[in-house]
């Protein structure tokens, strides 16, 4: 601290490095340290699931090197996994504009998704903002009926905090199950619990909507119980495999033993976070060894503990600081399971791994047993307005494009969606020509 504003070109590189070292199990390097890195978590029985680090690209220049930088990790003999996020490829995308921003993704991704063909690489879609849910399931379902692709199997991301969840796995699972009926390769789909919720709250804040994300933490931790008892049974299990990932034993447990008494044990992977509780990992790839499937028409599958490994270049580091901001106070939360593995025991409530056990045993009750109201989406296309009754000043909250009947509303507002026509007028050149055209256009909306 003394010698930084003297000899700063000195001291920030080496704060770097040192920054490196302290967070290298968390982190890994994305030049020459990856390929020791992966061959030696490998060597430990994990399977590897890489995720090149980056914020949403600004621009089509930083979007086409980030491109080519995921390709670059799908080419390496050494990769078999690679995570990708549409923000990622594509600079600019327009929420209210869901078919151009898709035909756009899909349009960069398939170079990728065909690299990935013939490089025998698994690729994974991941999931952002609630925003992006409809784009990203969209541009998934529209790459893999490209009939060159139709052998890939590939996955994709549903986040549990979000009660849209249910039916975007249900409607993966009937695109998925159309798809292996004709032939084609399964999906596969990790089911998380959502880790951008205060970016969500931020949004809604803004614009004066609705949270999309459930207000508390046992309302996710119900849907993740609701998403693994819908998706792990047969048959749907033929067409969309399983990545349960999760820190929390308890789920993680369940999981396991739902996969073992429903028969569907091939159609599970566990996936965890890199260095975050490498004892924890351990033992669940102990534990799950033995679910793994040596020979039949499911060879190979189950039975495995797949790590989500970030990498990030030297140049890039600064990336990955939100990263790990983000995990390491996701997991510090008085809530979260890994925080209780360690919080001393001083409650009168009891133990914090007991308070664990009762949440999870109230989330499998909750789960289980839920009403439509539980799996609504909590946006709506008519966000509430005041009467007019209250004391000062209340905006009126935005038009939310993210909700499917907004973006229909605007098409049609706008001559672009289907049954009509729009109303040409002559180009207005008064105070009074507009002051008619307003009028016109109220009383129409009137009848």
């Amino acid at each position: 601290a003394g010698v930084a504003p003297v000899l700063p070109r000195v001291v920030v590189p080496a704060a770097r490095v040192r920054l490196r070292q302290l967070v290298g199990h968390l982190v890994a390097d994305a030049g020459r340290g990856l390929g020791p890195h992966l061959a030696r978590t490998r060597a430990e029985g994990y399977a590897l699931n890489v995720n090149l680090l980056g914020e949403a690209v600004l621009g089509e220049a930083e979007a086409d090197a980030r491109l080519e930088r995921t390709l670059a990790l799908v080419r390496r003999p050494d990769v078999d996994y690679v995570s990708v996020k549409v923000s990622s490829v594509a600079s600019q995308l327009v929420t209210w504009d869901l078919d151009g921003s898709c035909a756009r993704v899909v349009e960069r991704l398939l170079p990728l998704y065909r690299a990935a063909r013939d490089h025998g690489v698994f690729l994974n879609l991941d999931m952002e903002e609630y925003k992006d849910l409809a784009l990203t399931t969209a541009v998934f379902r529209e790459i893999l009926a490209h009939d060159d692709l139709h052998d890939l199997e590939a996955g994709i991301v549903l986040q549990a905090y979000l009660p849209d969840a249910l039916g975007a796995l249900d409607g993966l699972t009937r695109f998925a199950t159309e798809r292996v009926a004709a032939g084609g390769a399964p999906i596969k789909v990790r089911l998380v619990k959502g880790a951008n919720l205060a970016m969500e709250a931020v949004e809604a804040e803004l614009h004066g909507w609705p949270q999309a994300p459930y207000p508390t933490k046992p309302d996710v931790d119900a849907n993740y119980v609701r998403l693994l008892d819908h998706a792990l049974r047969a048959p749907r299990t033929d067409a969309v495999r399983i990545g349960v990932a999760s820190h929390n034993l308890f789920h993680v447990a369940l999981a396991v033993l739902l996969g073992r008494a429903r028969g569907v044990s091939h159609a599970l992977d566990v996936e965890m976070l890199q260095g975050m509780a490498p004892g924890e990992a351990r033992a669940v790839r102990d534990e799950v060894a033995a679910d793994r499937v040596e020979s039949g028409p499911h060879a190979g599958r189950g039975g495995r503990v797949v790590l989500y490994t970030p990498v990030v270049r030297d140049e890039d580091f600064d990336v990955a600081i939100s990263y790990l901001v983000r995990r390491l106070e996701e997991n510090a939360a008085e809530q979260n399971f890994l925080h209780a593995m360690f919080a001393p025991d001083g409650s009168p409530a009891g133990s914090p791994m007991e308070r664990q056990e009762a949440a999870f045993c109230a989330s499998v009750r909750h789960g289980v047993h839920y009403a439509e109201t539980d799996v609504a989406p909590r946006r709506t296309p008519r966000p509430a307005v005041g009467d007019g009754t209250g004391t000062g000043f209340a905006n009126a909250p935005d038009t939310d494009p993210a909700v499917a009947a907004s973006r229909d509303w605007a098409r049609h507002v706008t001559g672009t969606g289907s049954g009509f026509v729009p109303v040409r007028t002559p180009e207005l050149t008064t105070t009074a020509q507009v002051d008619d055209a307003v009028a016109t256009a109220l009383r129409a909306t009137a009848a």
